[in-house]
């Protein structure tokens, strides 16, 4: 795992979804698997998008007192605990990421590596 794109998609992700939403998420996947086109970024994507929206989670829970509140009700609506509907929101941020990118590189597929001459 390359911990360099890790680390530039994650704050990209978190960004993005702050500021346009969910669907930035697979949307940045997307546009990284096209960059690096590469067998790997499927699980890269879907690593920065769990951390991503752990971060997001983490500072929604440490600055809004009425997300445990609202974990609660939800917890209520759903036959589930309420942390299980916070996990099912990062399992679709994982599912989201890694199938984009997915099929960025099913489409598009991956670069060849350069043999070098011998």
């Amino acid at each position: 795992m390359r911990y360099l794109g890790l680390l530039v998609l994650s704050p990209l992700m978190i960004a993005g979804t702050w500021f346009a939403g969910w669907i930035a998420v697979p949307v940045l996947a997307a546009a990284y698997a096209l960059t690096l086109r590469d067998a790997r970024v499927t699980r890269e994507a879907g690593a920065a998008a769990m951390l991503a929206w752990l971060v997001l989670l983490f500072r929604l829970k440490l600055q809004q007192p009425s997300f445990a509140t609202l974990l609660d009700q939800l917890g209520q609506i759903f036959p589930v605990p309420g942390v299980a509907v916070a996990a099912l929101a990062l399992v679709l941020a994982v599912v989201l990421a890694a199938s984009a990118a997915r099929l960025v590189i099913g489409i598009v597929g991956v670069r060849d590596p350069v043999v070098p001459a011998a």
